[in-house]
């Protein structure tokens, strides 16, 4: 026969765990419990932090077209450009992890003629991307590849080759606004906010910072090319104990 005795039972809620990674200042988590269909005060917040970021990495896509009669050789002529611009790339000090050859196509060339689609030729192309490492030779990157046989370049972008330090304190700062935002909120209840008890965050957000698409000849006259600060953002909500 199953007790009924008011009040007898107490039912445990849920431990709230702590989502993110510890930050330094950050509230330690809390589990609290309370009695059956009773929800804790609460005051759920969120918050947005930045940090600003040198760029120490370039990514550079250097493209290949070529065109002929004949479908191999249009294809054997794209892929010696590509060797060339690796060898000519390399010789600056670019690794050879650093490059890979992608986005290979080979396309009939047409003409209506009497009525009809002709073929008349072939084009090939494909693209090398090189990760440059030294920011210093980028531009000198972009002329050797230029000379080797690229015709065409999508980027560079820009990025961090160790974004650790800046999404920590971006999430550091986020979580303090977060924090900034729950402290009002309680103050205009006439409240105050307590322990952490629960954290939950959406990616933190690297954006990288490309130029646009451009002849290669062009790039490379306007180097130096000045990379500026990259944005690395990140959002959370916090949920603290009211007091």
């Amino acid at each position: 026969m199953a007790l009924t005795k008011r009040n007898a039972t107490v039912a445990l809620v849920t431990g709230l765990a702590l989502a993110l990674v510890a930050l330094p200042g950050c509230t330690t988590t809390k589990v609290v419990t309370a009695p059956a269909g009773v929800a804790a005060d609460t005051v759920t917040a969120s918050g947005s932090g930045a940090a600003q970021a040198a760029p120490d990495t370039a990514e550079v896509s250097l493209g290949v077209t070529t065109t002929s009669s004949d479908a191999k050789a249009a294809l054997d002529d794209a892929s010696r450009a590509a060797e060339r611009i690796a060898a000519a790339v390399k010789k600056l000090g670019v690794a050879g992890k650093d490059i890979q050859t992608r986005d290979l196509s080979v396309y009939p060339q047409t003409t209506e003629r009497d009525g009809k689609q002709v073929i008349t030729g072939y084009q090939a192309s494909l693209s090398v991307q090189v990760k440059v490492r030294d920011m210093a030779r980028l531009g000198e990157v972009i002329s050797a590849a230029n000379a080797a046989g690229a015709n065409t370049i999508d980027g560079p972008w820009f990025t961090v080759d160790d974004p650790a330090p800046f999404r920590a304190e971006a999430m550091e700062a986020a979580v303090k606004d977060a924090r900034s935002s729950a402290e009002a909120m309680a103050k205009a209840a006439g409240r105050s906010i307590g322990a952490v008890l629960s954290m939950s965050s959406s990616d933190v957000g690297v954006s990288p910072r490309p130029l646009a698409r451009m002849a290669l000849a062009e790039a490379a006259q306007a180097v130096p090319i000045e990379p500026g600060e990259l944005d690395i953002s990140a959002n959370v909500v916090v949920v603290f104990e009211l007091e």
